[in-house]
C-alpha cells in the first residue's frame, strides 16, 4: 500500500463513528410500538363505543399513519451494517448485533404493515396488508396456545357456574355462557406452579434487594397521584442510584435518567431514552400498587437496562433479540415474590387473544364478554349487582380490548401475551435453578431470557 492510501485509510478510521456512537443512533430509531400506537381520539371513541352509539371503536393514531418506516427501515439496515462492519467490533459479538439488528427491523416492519392496512385504498391491499400483519405478528410476540387459552377460560367460567347467583347477576351469567358456548363440568387441564419454597426463596430476594427502593414511599401515605409518583421514583434514582446513600455502591449508575409526567397510556420505561413516563390522567394509586411499580418497572426494567448498559455488549442494555417475554415475566414474578404469593398474571390479556384468535370476536364481542366475567368473577354468593358496578367494570374491559386491537382496531396484538408467557418462563426457570443465587444474578445481569444461550452472553460480556 503505498503512502497516500495508507493516509486515506488513516484518515478514515479516524473520522469512523465509534461502536458505541453507532449503537447510540441505532437505538434512537428503537420501533416504539406502545406509542405509534396509542389512540388520538381515544376519549371520543370510547365515549361512543359505551354509550352504543357505535359497534366498534374506529381509533386513528396519527403518530403511525404519518410516519416514514420504509426510511426508518432503512437507516437502520445502514447503521447495522456500519456496527456490523465495525473494526472495533469482536468478532465474537458479531452474531447478538445481527439478532438485536434484524428485531428492529421486524419490529419497524410490523409497524409499517399497521400502517399499510390503516390507509389502504382498497379492500385488496387492506387485505394483503392484514395478511403480513398477522405473520409478523405471531413471529414477533408468538401465539396464544389454544389448550392454555381454553384452559384459563374455562377455570373462571366454571367458578362463575357454581356460584349461587340471583337477579341481575343470574342474568349476566346466562348472557356471557350463550356467548362463549360454556358446557358445565369443563374439563380444565392443570397448568405450572411454582414450589412454595421458590416462592419463599424469591420473597427473601425480594425484600433484599428493594428494600431501600421502597423505604422511600411515605409510611403515613395510602394513594398517590402522578406527581407524588414521579417524585418517589426521582428519589430513588437519586439517592439510590446515584449513590447518595451510599457512596461506594451505584455511584452514578443511572446519571441521566429522568422522570416525566406526560399523556401516556401507561407507566413506561424507554431504556434507550434513559426515562420513565408517567401517565398525566390524575390517577390515584394506592400503596400496594405504587409498591409494585417500584418493583416492576425500576427493580427490573431500569436495573436491568443499567446493569447491561455496565457491560461491553451494548444490547444487553437495550434487550437482546427474544428477551420481552422474559423481561415482562420477571417484573410479574418480583411483584409476587414481594408479596411472597405466587398467582398467575396477565390471564385477562391471554383470554381476550383467544377471544379474538380462536374464537373470531371482534372489539364489541370481546369486550361483552370481558366485562360480564370481570364482575362475575368478582361477585360474591347471593351478591348484588348495580349500575355503577357495571360502569366501572366496562371501563376496565375497554382498556384491556383496547391493549388487544390497537394500532389496526380489528386485529389482534399477541405483544401483551408476554405477561402471562413471560411469568411462567421466569417461574419455571427460578424452579429450575433450586435457590441458586448466582444464576438468579445472572438474570439480572442485563436485559436477556432464561436460555443458555443468553447466559452465555452474560458470562462472555466484559464490564466497562
Amino acid at each position: 500500500m503505498n503512502k497516500e492510501a495508507t493516509l486515506n485509510v488513516i484518515e478514515t478510521i479516524e473520522n469512523q463513528s465509534s461502536v458505541e456512537d453507532l449503537y447510540s443512533q441505532l437505538t434512537d430509531l428503537s420501533p416504539k410500538i406502545v406509542t405509534m400506537f396509542n389512540p388520538s381520539n381515544r376519549k371520543e371513541e370510547e365515549e361512543r363505543f359505551l354509550s352504543g352509539e357505535i359497534r366498534n371503536p374506529q381509533f386513528v393514531y396519527d403518530k403511525l399513519n404519518s410516519a416514514d418506516f420504509d426510511e426508518a427501515a432503512e437507516k437502520i439496515q445502514e447503521i447495522g451494517n456500519k456496527i456490523l462492519n465495525h473494526p472495533s467490533l469482536p468478532p465474537s459479538h458479531r452474531g447478538i448485533y445481527e439478532e438485536f439488528i434484524a428485531d428492529y427491523s421486524k419490529k419497524t416492519t410490523l409497524l409499517n404493515y399497521a400502517q399499510q392496512y390503516n390507509n389502504a385504498k382498497s379492500e385488496g391491499e387492506k387485505k394483503a396488508a392484514a395478511e403480513k400483519y398477522r405473520r409478523l405478528n405471531i413471529e414477533s410476540y408468538g401465539e396464544p396456545d389454544e389448550d392454555t387459552y381454553r384452559s384459563l377460560l374455562g377455570g373462571k367460567l366454571n367458578a362463575i357456574h357454581s356460584k349461587k347467583l340471583t337477579g341481575k347477576a343470574d342474568e349476566l351469567r346466562k348472557e356471557l355462557f350463550g356467548m362463549v358456548n360454556f358446557k358445565p363440568g369443563m374439563d380444565i387441564p392443570e397448568r405450572f406452579r411454582p414450589s412454595d419454597e421458590t416462592v419463599e426463596w424469591m420473597h427473601s430476594v425480594a425484600e433484599s434487594l428493594y428494600g431501600g427502593m421502597l423505604s422511600h414511599i411515605p409510611n403515613e401515605q395510602e394513594e398517590f397521584d402522578p406527581y407524588e409518583l414521579q417524585k418517589i421514583f426521582t428519589d430513588i434514582i437519586e439517592e439510590e442510584f446515584n449513590g447518595l446513600n451510599d457512596p461506594e455502591g451505584y455511584a452514578g449508575a443511572a446519571e441521566g435518567w429522568t422522570i416525566s409526567v406526560e399523556k401516556a397510556t401507561s407507566v413506561n420505561v424507554k431504556s434507550s431514552e434513559k426515562r420513565i413516563v408517567i401517565p398525566d390522567n390524575g390517577m390515584m394509586r394506592s400503596r400496594k400498587k405504587v409498591e409494585n411499580l417500584v418493583v416492576h418497572e425500576i427493580g427490573v426494567h431500569m436495573l436491568r437496562s443499567i446493569t447491561g448498559g455496565e457491560t461491553d455488549m451494548l444490547p444487553l442494555k437495550s434487550g437482546l433479540s427474544d428477551y420481552y417475554d422474559a423481561e415482562e415475566g420477571l417484573g410479574v414474578v418480583m411483584e409476587q415474590a414481594l408479596s411472597g404469593k405466587f398467582a398467575e398474571r396477565g390471564v385477562d390479556h391471554y383470554i381476550t387473544a383467544g377471544l379474538t384468535h380462536f374464537d373470531n370476536k371482534d372489539f364489541r364481542d370481546a369486550f361483552e364478554v370481558k366485562w360480564r366475567l370481570s364482575l362475575l368473577d368478582s361477585v360474591k354468593d347471593g351478591g348484588e349487582i348495580n349500575d355503577g358496578q357495571i360502569e366501572k367494570v366496562k371501563k376496565t374491559a375497554f382498556a384491556q380490548t383496547l391493549r388487544s386491537f390497537r394500532g389496526t382496531n380489528d386485529m389482534p396484538l399477541f405483544k401483551d401475551l408476554s405477561y402471562y408467557n413471560g411469568s411462567v418462563e421466569v417461574w419455571r426457570y427460578l424452579e429450575s435453578i433450586k435457590g441458586d443465587d448466582f444464576l438468579l444474578s445472572l438474570l439480572l445481569a442485563g436485559k436477556v431470557n432464561t436460555s443458555a444461550d443468553h447466559r452465555r452472553v452474560i458470562l462472555e460480556s466484559k464490564s466497562v
